[in-house]
């Protein structure tokens, strides 16, 4: 068997990950702003996982945060959206039917999508 080279592929930049991770891996000494999340104000806020949920063990430095929001209709059109989300689609299934219900009991102007 001789000994080839495997490339593996990377995962898409949709998860949001630790930033600098990678820099901190490769060369600890160096300790440069490399980020491949953004850094404004705005982006830090809606950040949904606390800062004592991510494990600080370096073997995970290199690691993926999997638990982050991630833009889920951000390619998708009004008619993709009307179609996961909208009120023919809640009638359809039991739990559509009663969260529909929920929202009727709720008050709620808007009852879908």
């Amino acid at each position: 068997m001789t000994n080839s080279t495997r490339f593996f592929s990377h995962l898409p930049t949709l998860r949001p990950a630790l930033p600098g991770a990678a820099a901190a891996a490769a060369a600890p000494a160096f300790r440069a702003p490399l980020s491949r999340t953004p850094t404004s104000f705005a982006a830090a806020t809606l950040d949904l996982v606390p800062k004592t949920a991510i494990s600080a063990h370096p073997a995970l430095l290199g690691a993926q945060i999997r638990c982050g929001p991630r833009p889920t209709m951000s390619g998708a059109t009004r008619l993709i959206q009307k179609r996961r989300h909208g009120f023919l689609s809640r009638l359809r299934t039991a739990k559509g039917r009663k969260m529909l219900a929920r929202r009727r009991a709720k008050g709620r102007r808007r009852l879908s999508a």
